[in-house]
């Protein structure tokens, strides 16, 4: 009879629990399928994706990365993949905005010190890039 309650209940469990989980992901992909269009509108409306712009680096930004891949002894946050993606980016003409924001954090990072560059004009933190 032990068996007979615990299937039951178990049972009930199951069929109240499962309508609930679907609900939970139909909401899910509800609001992931509502935020494509929103970020796909964007680009189409002639606005740039954030990050995407293109910008030319400045001389000082240049040499920052200089002196990232120089520093003996190297920091312990200064992994490999940092200093080939400091590499690539020494050698490249131009950058997307969300790579000078990489050297900058990475700048911070390994400085201690915040990223200042007068040559630079950047969004405020607390507000997004159009």
């Amino acid at each position: 009879m032990t068996h007979f309650r615990i299937s039951i209940s178990l049972f009930l469990v199951i069929t109240i629990l499962t309508p609930a989980i679907a609900v939970l992901r139909a909401e899910d992909a509800l609001r992931i399928q509502m935020q494509l269009p929103q970020r796909s509108q964007a680009s189409r409306q002639g606005q740039p994706l954030e990050g995407s712009q293109i910008v030319r680096p400045s001389p000082k930004e240049r040499a920052a990365i200089s002196q990232l891949l120089t520093i003996t002894p190297r920091p312990k946050t200064l992994k490999d993949a940092d200093i080939k993606y400091l590499e690539d980016l020494l050698n490249k003409a131009a950058w997307f905005g969300f790579e000078r924001r990489i050297v900058h954090e990475i700048w911070t990072e390994v400085s201690g010190k915040e990223w200042h560059d007068t040559e630079v004009t950047q969004p405020p933190k607390n507000e997004k890039s159009p």
